[in-house]
């Protein structure tokens, strides 16, 4: 299966969209207990600019226990000759916030080749493709960067102070993760899941572990 094509469908096919509507769901868990839940149900139209969103939140951290569940309704106008791809760049800005550099570029432009070879693509009897990564198929090359730029945010997350358990994560060793997407025969994005986990010690140096899952889903 050619994956660039693929991508490149899929990659069609969202920007053009003017109505998401959707689910945002991320559980935090310190040796198997969960300590942080997210649920954001949300409802999303470009063309109007109107954003509807239902966010649940469940907090259990170090004595802190916080319950939280709000409604918000929005409207924000936007250019005509972007609304359609509005979405789409908020997704993706990120990934352009720290650019510059020649060799910065070519570094990333070799980290998302690394990727694209990493993944692998099957295509399910009832058509639905599953795009999948682990970090274990990427080169070693590549785990070095990742734990390097996990380093740095140890260092960041350590200058910014306490931030509920930021800094247990930042800290974490033996990373892995496993990224999922799922895509249907008209290279839709139905449902994107992540799983993340690793070790943590304490500041008594007993060993933790962490783990977080995320998922987003669409309803078409």
């Amino acid at each position: 299966m050619n994956k660039i094509k693929l991508l490149y469908d899929v990659v069609k096919t969202m920007k053009d969209k003017e109505v998401f509507n959707g689910a945002v769901k991320v559980e935090v868990q310190k040796d198997q207990t969960k300590i942080f839940f997210l649920q954001n149900e949300f409802e999303k139209n470009l063309v109007t600019g109107q954003t509807k969103a239902k966010i649940s939140t469940d907090l259990d951290y170090e004595g802190k226990k916080v319950k939280h569940e709000s409604n918000t309704e929005f409207t924000r106008q936007y250019p005509a000759e972007s609304r359609r791809h509005e979405f789409m760049k908020h997704m993706l800005r990120h990934h352009a916030a720290n650019s510059g550099g020649i060799k910065r570029k070519l570094n990333k432009l070799a980290f998302a080749f690394s990727i694209l070879n990493s993944m692998q693509a099957e295509e399910q009897d009832d058509k639905t493709i599953i795009i999948s990564l682990q970090a274990r198929d990427l080169p070693e090359e590549m785990k070095a960067l990742i734990r390097e730029k996990i380093s740095h945010a140890d260092t960041t997350c350590h200058h910014h102070g306490d931030h509920v358990f930021m800094k247990e994560f930042c800290s974490m060793e033996n990373h892995n993760f496993t990224f999922n997407m799922f895509i249907n025969k008209n290279y839709e994005v139905e449902k994107i899941i992540m799983d993340f986990d690793g070790n943590q010690k304490d500041d008594q140096n007993e060993q933790h572990k962490f783990k977080a899952m995320a998922e987003l889903s669409f309803a078409w």
